[in-house]
């Protein structure tokens, strides 16, 4: 055996013992030319999460995707995309995948809860989800006795539906269930079957993400009550979780994945400046595709939404008060911030959110 193979397995051998990347050697001892394999979850159809389709595809970069620019060879353990949030801390939990793309408060609900050790390294975008109604429905206190679809317990919408329901008085119920003049049922529906189950009198409301929330309200089936930036301005969505040993491991591999969708995001607000181009068709197909939507609906979504990589100045206040109102909710046992050895939310969210990768790179 050669010096050069022999060298290559060592490594690989030792990474592997040490739970991180899945290392291959492509060129010469000094380890240049590396491709780190990432194992990557995102969601289904969510157009929030765009900047991973679009440096996914090596058309849209030339012939050779963004992140295979950077180095990283990324697989898709579930390439349909997971359901909500919730079932992609399932995959940390399992170890199916490395890194993630969910919603911030199942981030916070299942690593408290559950003890899934993850940190989040950037967001991926804020505000982009709408709550849905049939007509007739003129305020959030006619859902009193209706039935609403939300993404699944641990999603965003779902808080988001659950801190209206206490602001208007009401509480909510999984429908089938015993309730009173003051509940408002709730039934799991993927948001790509929101309007099907609009359309069909399932549920007589819907909170989705984006591109879900505008096809609804472009097909006639349902109007808009609200988004979630008019009770939550500017507040943090989506987000770019690592599992916290293989970050410590692999701190290069993380920052050349968020080198690959930096600049996804970069050429995504170039080509929607430009507003046409071969750039600008490619992204449209691109999100047409990934969300089995169509060009029209895509346009509304990215007006909706903010796609910004970017931990601002709110992003970790926000993050507080969606792990304080989980607490409050009965969601999260106050317990559980002591059984990770934590003083109070601050500390968990300053310990759950690490910066210093994001930093090394932007």
């Amino acid at each position: 055996m050669n010096r050069s193979v022999l060298i290559t397995i060592i490594v690989a051998v030792l990474l592997i013992g040490a739970g991180g990347a899945y290392v291959l050697l492509s060129s010469d001892d000094d380890g240049e030319n590396k491709t780190y394999d990432v194992r990557v979850g995102y969601l289904a159809g969510d157009l929030h999460q765009v900047a991973r389709v679009v440096a996914s595809d090596d058309d849209v970069n030339g012939g050779e995707s963004l992140f295979k620019e950077n180095g990283l060879n990324i697989s898709t353990p579930f390439a349909a995309g997971y359901a909500n949030g919730g079932s992609v801390m399932d995959a940390f939990a399992a170890d199916d995948i490395d890194i993630g793309f969910l919603g911030s408060p199942p981030a916070i609900l299942k690593s408290l809860n559950l003890k899934i050790d993850i940190i989040i390294v950037a967001m991926v975008n804020s505000e982009g989800s709408s709550v849905v109604v049939k007509d007739g429905i003129d305020n959030f206190t006619d859902l009193k006795g209706k039935t609403i679809a939300t993404p699944g317990v641990s999603s965003i919408q779902h808080l988001f539906l659950l801190e209206l329901a206490a602001a208007n008085g009401m509480n909510v119920k999984l429908d089938g269930t015993d309730g009173d003049d003051d509940t408002v049922f709730y039934v799991q529906v993927a948001p790509k079957d929101m309007q099907a189950a609009m359309d069909t009198n399932q549920v007589q409301a819907a909170i989705a993400w984006e591109p879900y929330g505008s096809q609804m309200i472009l097909s006639g089936a349902g109007e808009l009550l609200l988004w979630s930036g008019d009770v939550w301005p500017d507040h943090p969505c989506c987000v770019i979780a690592v599992s916290r040993s293989f970050a410590e491991t692999n701190p290069d591999t993380v920052e050349m994945f968020l080198k690959a969708f930096i600049q996804a995001n970069e050429m995504i607000d170039g080509a929607f400046d430009a507003g046409s181009g071969e750039t600008y068709d490619r992204i449209i197909t691109l999100a047409t595709e990934f969300s089995g939507t169509n060009e029209t609906v895509v346009l509304s979504s990215m007006e909706h939404m903010d796609l910004d990589y970017q931990i601002g100045d709110n992003f970790e206040t926000y993050l507080e008060d969606y792990t304080q109102s989980y607490i409050d909710l009965g969601l999260i046992p106050g317990s559980k911030l002591a059984d990770r050895d934590y003083a109070n939310v601050t500390e968990y969210v300053e310990d759950l959110v690490q910066v210093q990768y994001l930093e090394a790179v932007d």
